[in-house]
């Protein structure tokens, strides 16, 4: 890549600073910052001025692990820089690392469409892609983990490749780094590990002359990787005394009351990013609305009725959900769960990861997340709506990079293997949020380059040259 770097320089460098220079424009003019920013905000107080990984509660700072260590560390080095609560520097180098993951993105093409002769192409393409998709650009000018996590999962990829291509120890060293990392900012980082692993073993399996070598490697890229959870393991045990080497699912502090009752109920029915918004996140603090639960979430009249009533004591209550109020929601999600256990278990999934996929990225834009509400707002609803179909551009060029990519089977099943388990992991876990899936984009971006690269050449070569008989 360092080759097609120099002999482009200007093309690169333009691009390069262009994307810059209006990223950290949006950074001033569109920042994001509430909900987990707050917190990370939070914790990165308590890291600089209080010399704890805690969050204040109404008894004064106290040690928490509602949230993995490496964003919060980051954090508190710009803060100590530029004061407490001020997040314009984080986000710069959010910018700026998000210029050097389109460099990544375009290496990942270059090495993955190699086969196809236009590898260097492959490369310029996708890095133009990346370096002016929005999708990832707007996550820099919020203080959230999906920025660094793209970055670690674009450099996870190049390093395996590279440590393949060359076999060299130290490049599945950089990989475990990497990875590391990306679990110390989000625990699903450690989807990485597994899914870089598992194609690895198939030629470990297959072939008998590499057995060794990578056999070594993929001990060393695990012990690397898990590495840097050994002391934050220990922390947790000494502080909570609860062996907890990863954040908990609710993101929750031990004996901090879930409502898993509510969670429950509201995954038998919502699958969609506004569900989240409308019916999930309010809880608890601000009101619900029964209107706002489509009529697809009830069975009968009768238990609509019960929900309203559920709503109005929640409301009432000064928007809190406690554990008698918790409970009564989750006997009506076992009641659903027992008359509709295909639904719940199947079909709802499924389409929550359609949603995370499929819907106009408009999570972090000021944009009305019911795009389809036209009449309402028709401004936001045609934004929205062309950010879906540019999303749809995104991953169909992906899908006809996986077909040119076809015959390449190992190639593909590097590629492949973390998007397919990520969705299948995001189906059972947590909000319908499509950041979820933005950490699969290097991968999703990267195709598209090399199909976009492949397509366009072909089409040039049959071109007549005028004049020519």
């Amino acid at each position: 890549m360092l080759a097609l770097l120099k002999k482009h320089w200007v093309w690169f460098t333009a691009i390069a600073v262009v994307a810059f220079a209006v990223r950290l424009y949006l950074c001033q003019q569109l920042y994001v910052i509430d909900g987990d920013s707050f917190v990370y905000g939070e914790i990165a107080k308590a890291l600089g001025w209080h010399h704890m990984f805690g969050m204040e509660r109404a008894t004064g700072w106290q040690p928490t692990m509602v949230r993995m260590p490496g964003y919060p560390f980051l954090l508190t080095l710009t803060f100590r820089l530029t004061g407490p609560d001020r997040f314009f520097l984080i986000m710069a180098v959010q910018a700026l690392v998000d210029i050097f993951t389109a460099v990544l993105i375009g290496d990942l093409a270059r090495r993955a469409f190699a086969s196809t002769g236009y590898a260097d192409r492959a490369a310029r393409s996708a890095f133009l892609l990346a370096a002016t998709c929005p999708f990832l650009l707007c996550y820099t000018f919020t203080p959230l983990t999906e920025c660094f996590e793209t970055f670690c999962t674009a450099a996870a990829f190049n390093c395996t490749f590279i440590a393949l291509e060359r076999r060299q120890m130290r490049w599945w060293l950089l990989c475990g780094l990497a990875i590391g990392e990306a679990i110390l900012l989000r625990p699903d980082g450690g989807l990485l590990l597994g899914c870089i692993g598992l194609p690895v073993l198939y030629i470990i399996w297959r072939e008998a002359a590499r057995r060794r070598e990578l056999t070594v490697a993929m001990l060393l890229l695990g012990a690397i990787s898990l590495a840097p959870l050994v002391p934050w393991t220990i922390r947790n045990y000494r502080v909570f005394h609860q062996f907890q080497p990863l954040v908990d699912s609710h993101a929750a502090d031990p004996g901090e009351f879930i409502p898993d009752g509510y969670e429950r109920w509201g995954r038998t029915w919502a699958f969609d990013y506004a569900h989240t918004m409308d019916v999930g996140f309010p809880v608890p603090g601000e009101a619900l609305h029964i209107e706002d639960v489509p009529d697809y979430a009830f069975d009968t009249p009768a238990q609509r009725a019960r929900i309203t009533a559920l709503f109005a004591e929640y409301n009432a209550a000064g928007y809190d959900i406690g554990p008698a109020l918790d409970h009564k929601f989750g006997e009506v999600a076992d009641e659903i769960l027992r008359r509709h256990p295909l639904r719940c278990r199947v079909v709802i999934p499924v389409a929550r990861t359609l949603d995370m996929w499929l819907r106009p990225r408009t999570e972090m834009f000021p944009l009305d997340v019911h795009f389809w509400r036209i009449h309402r707002d028709p401004v936001d609803s045609r934004l929205s709506i062309w950010l879906g179909v540019l999303n749809l551009f995104y991953l169909g060029a992906a899908a006809a990079g996986i077909w040119l990519l076809r015959r390449q089977y190992f190639t593909l099943a590097l590629l492949l293997t973390f998007p397919i388990l990520r969705t299948l992991f995001l189906g059972y876990t947590g909000n319908c949020e499509d950041r979820y899936t933005i950490e699969c984009f290097p991968i999703v971006l990267a195709l598209a380059g090399g199909w976009m690269a492949c397509h366009i050449l072909s089409q040039q070569k049959k071109t007549p040259v005028a004049g020519a008989e």
